[in-house]
């Protein structure tokens, strides 16, 4: 395991070096998406600011939901960048010479486009999630269901960019837009309670594609609320199994589609 971490980190580190061959493009890309905050936040707080609450939810509340889903995704859009691409390495034949080394083909796709600049998008909604459990007060107990909330969030969308992923063995990329339905549309559908929406969608992305798990149930934990939002107590406490669950179907699909796998041909 140390060993394939140090090896990530030089494949990563390789990127950076080739991203830094343009260094005024790279701070200039690196400082949009840190300012991204503003055209993310402003419609959350026109809400909270002009209605008063949103389904019973403050703007600190509704900021907790945005940062805990923002740095899941954060996270993932940085650390398994390849994975969004891995549809254009098939069709190109790039996967036949990851296929030849003896390293994981995992790790080498997770590792293959590593963007630092987005390093900042992680930076700005830490920030908005600080701001917001201090507005609120949260205490240790609540941190750790926020800190819990992060962590299960970054497994489910790890385990959506693969599942995407494998898909592209037999749709050869036809299908990428649903996982960016699922990654960015659902990142930015968790910005809001589930409970303001209707009652098929919310259905579908509490049991169908268990979204719900990553940040809005350890939310209503963090805040005390579960049982009043018209859940089980038990619902927090099932995220971390979720949200592990989709990383496990992801990475099983994934290498059932490298198995399948007969090379590109070329």
């Amino acid at each position: 395991m140390g060993n394939a971490v140090r090896l990530y980190l030089r494949l990563a580190s390789a990127s950076l070096r080739s991203h830094m061959q343009y260094r005024g493009t790279f701070a200039l890309r690196s400082i949009v998406d840190f300012g991204v905050i503003v055209s993310d936040l402003a419609p959350i707080w026109v809400l909270a600011r002009y209605f008063g609450n949103l389904d019973g939810w403050s703007f600190a509340e509704l900021a907790l939901l945005y940062g805990m889903v923002a740095t899941s995704w954060g996270i993932v859009e940085v650390t398994l960048r390849g994975f969004e691409n891995f549809s254009m390495y098939l069709v190109r034949g790039d996967l036949d010479r990851l296929l030849l080394r003896p390293r994981s083909v995992i790790l080498q796709v997770a590792a293959h486009d590593f963007e630092f600049r987005k390093l900042a998008r992680i930076a700005q909604a830490l920030v908005v999630l600080a701001l917001a459990s201090a507005t609120l007060g949260l205490g240790v107990t609540s941190l750790g269901w926020v800190a819990l909330g992060i962590a299960g969030g970054t497994l489910c969308f790890a385990g959506i960019v693969m599942l995407g992923a494998s898909a592209a063995f037999w749709t050869l990329g036809e299908t990428s837009e649903l996982q960016n339905i699922l990654t960015y549309g659902g990142s930015a559908a968790l910005s809001y309670p589930v409970s303001i929406y209707t009652t098929w969608f919310r259905r579908v992305i509490t049991y169908g594609v268990p979204l719900a798990f990553v940040n809005y149930f350890p939310a209503l934990a963090a805040l005390g609320r579960t049982e009043s939002a018209g859940w089980p107590r038990a619902m927090p406490w099932l995220s971390p199994f979720v949200c592990s669950a989709a990383l496990f179907v992801g990475m099983a699909s994934f290498s059932r589609g490298l198995r399948r796998y007969e090379s590109s041909g070329s």
